[in-house]
């Protein structure tokens, strides 16, 4: 279901409004999570990350992108330590529209992101918000390994067809 969820709506080339998802997730959700909202989006977004594993960071990057999220740049990754940075339309518009615009479920979904892919115990936390770029870490606990965990099939990542042509030019 997952896979076929993802091919139905990425490869879509009519976009989904952006106005109907943000009216879901910066008016609608806040106000029916309250003050539990920033702690419930990072549990969906691991939640999220379980439904659509990914299986490269060239593959996270993709799928931020087609979800809207914005433009995921890996900055540093070492054994128990992986730094990102989110920039893009997205991230601009957001922290244009929204006084304080909540990235939890991004943060979410990269701590589930690397313990699937490490099968370890992970946690991500928001570094810097800046206007234009947002700053997440995630720690690898390499002592925890995840038990009972099977690991799930990673989604196949549909890339934007690439006119060979056009590199020759």
């Amino acid at each position: 279901m997952t896979n076929a969820f993802y091919s139905q709506f990425a490869g879509n080339a009519a976009k989904s409004s952006v106005l109907s998802v943000e009216i879901l997730r910066d008016a609608l959700l806040p106000n029916l999570l309250g003050d539990d909202s920033s702690g419930i989006l990072y549990w969906a977004g691991k939640d999220l990350a379980r439904k659509f594993p990914v299986d490269s960071d060239a593959d996270l990057v993709t799928f931020f992108d087609q979800a809207g999220w914005g433009h995921l740049v890996v900055t540093s990754t070492s054994n128990d330590l992986l730094t990102y940075e989110l920039n893009g339309e997205p991230v601009a518009r957001r922290n244009a529209a929204i006084k304080n615009p909540d990235y939890m479920l991004e943060t979410g979904f990269l701590a589930e992101q690397a313990a699937q892919r490490f099968n370890c115990v992970s946690e991500a936390k928001l570094t810097a918000t800046k206007r234009l770029k947002i700053e997440m870490a995630v720690t690898v606990d390499h002592k925890q390994p995840l038990t009972n965990h099977d690991p799930a099939t990673p989604i196949d990542i549909m890339r934007p067809d690439v006119d060979p042509d056009a590199s020759e030019n």
